[in-house]
């Protein structure tokens, strides 16, 4: 079946603009999936998740982050990390579905704001879903933004002149490197000086929330990732006490949505299933 993306758009407390897409299944959805991209990608990257959620009756809302995707304006910069906390839930809000249940879901940064935003709408989510997050990037990431410090304090805080930490090829070697990821134009490969200080920020409170979340988190790990740091990752997930935690891995790249479409697919439809019922039990 052919799931044509919706855009969409609201405007964001500031008056900018935010484009997004959305798919949806055919019937009534049993639950919302928001999803949040990178900071090279864009909403059109979930585009292999699109069959088997939408196909399993899951709404699907790519929640482009202003200056990425179909959002043009200020590209690869963000005004503050307020800002873009703030982006989603418009976002969340104007695209729930009254009775179905909301599911998180942030890959690679993505991961870090979605992080965010759960510890600011907790109890309005019915989990969280954290692919590949970036809260623990590997030295080789870790040094490319090094290389670029004295760039970024010479420069003007909007200005978009620091190259994207993460190559291309660190997503996947497969057919959709050069069929799709290299020729997209709308990939975003430099950013701000301010919006590389936004990173710092959010994933400083990122990691400072991770333990005092209390919604089940599903957290899925590509084994041949080289932007991630898995063992670093895997060690902050087995700490956590207070949310149930899943934690599944999956054969390929960074980009696991490109070398395991079908087994992470298969997950995640897996995971909204098991969450609802769960969330049912409990109810009196």
């Amino acid at each position: 079946m052919d799931f044509a993306a919706v855009h969409r758009s609201i405007v964001g407390g500031d008056g900018y603009r935010l484009r997004y897409r959305t798919w949806t299944p055919p019937g009534p959805p049993r639950a919302t999936m928001i999803l949040l991209n990178g900071v090279m990608s864009h909403s059109g990257w979930f585009q292999p998740l699109v069959e088997p959620l939408a196909g399993a009756g899951v709404k699907l809302v790519g929640a482009d982050r202003r200056g990425t995707g179909l959002n043009d304006e200020a590209r690869g910069d963000a005004p503050s990390a307020k800002t873009l906390v703030d982006d989603v839930t418009r976002i969340i809000d104007a695209e729930r579905i009254a009775g179905s249940p909301v599911h998180l879901t942030g890959w690679c940064w993505g991961a870090v704001l979605a992080l965010n935003v759960a510890a600011a709408r907790e109890s309005e989510l019915a989990s969280l879903v954290l692919l590949a997050p970036g809260l623990y990037p590997t030295e080789v990431l870790k040094a490319r933004m090094r290389e670029q410090e004295a760039l970024a304090r010479s420069s003007p805080p909007a200005v978009a002149c620091l190259e994207s930490p993460i190559r291309e090829d660190m997503f996947t070697r497969g057919p959709h490197l050069a069929g799709f990821i290299v020729k997209d134009a709308l990939r975003v490969r430099h950013l701000s000086p301010r919006f590389h200080d936004i990173m710092t920020k959010l994933a400083m409170g990122a990691t400072l929330r991770l333990g005092q979340l209390r919604l089940p988190m599903l957290l899925v790990l590509a084994d041949g990732d080289e932007a991630t740091d898995n063992a670093q990752t895997l060690r902050a997930f087995e700490r956590i006490t207070k949310a149930p935690v899943s934690i599944e891995h999956v054969h390929g790249a960074h980009g696991l949505q490109f070398d395991a479409p079908e087994q992470l697919g298969r997950l995640l439809v897996s995971w909204t299933a098991t969450v609802t019922s769960a969330a049912a039990a409990r109810e009196p």
